[in-house]
């Protein structure tokens, strides 16, 4: 029963916030293109660096309100802890508590630029042998930490 003094937390209109997370995403990254289906934000776009020895081909999909799955599609690297992606090929960009995702936070703030951030890190691993010198949260990247694009599950 909600009390009269603590008011419920208001439902948000989920295709709002998607379309919105949209143009600013668009808007500040113009490699990528979005779409909304099922609601469930999808944008794809490739990534390049003269310094990189890859274009990367990555999709980010976010369910309004939650923490957005990334993903590299290209090129095909082989999943592990040691690099912090997940055996589906998505990424561990965030420690636990880094931000506090909800409806109104920015993607466009933060997941690209994480995104940017892991490639560089992955980049360096290439070129050094394999050592990560990247941020690492020791506890966050478990099985059941993996970000979802649903509500209870993934999109296929």
């Amino acid at each position: 029963m909600a009390s009269r003094f603590i008011p419920r937390s208001k439902p948000f209109n989920r295709i709002g916030v998607l379309t919105t997370q949209q143009k600013m995403l668009e808007k500040n990254f113009s490699f990528l293109t979005c779409h909304i289906h099922r609601d469930v934000l999808i944008c794809t776009g490739k990534l390049a660096d003269p310094d990189w020895k890859y274009h990367y081909h990555v999709k980010i999909e976010c369910v309004a309100g939650k923490e957005p799955k990334s993903t590299i599609l290209f090129p095909v690297i082989q999943p592990s802890r040691e690099i912090h992606m997940y055996p589906d090929h998505s990424l561990c960009l965030s420690y636990d508590g880094d931000v506090n995702w909800n409806a109104r936070t920015e993607l466009y703030r933060y997941t690209v630029p994480w995104i940017v951030e892991w490639i560089h890190y992955y980049e360096i691993y290439l070129e050094n042998g394999g050592n990560w010198e990247g941020p690492e949260s020791s506890v966050h990247l478990r099985i059941e930490d993996m970000n979802e694009n649903i509500e209870n599950g993934s999109v296929e």
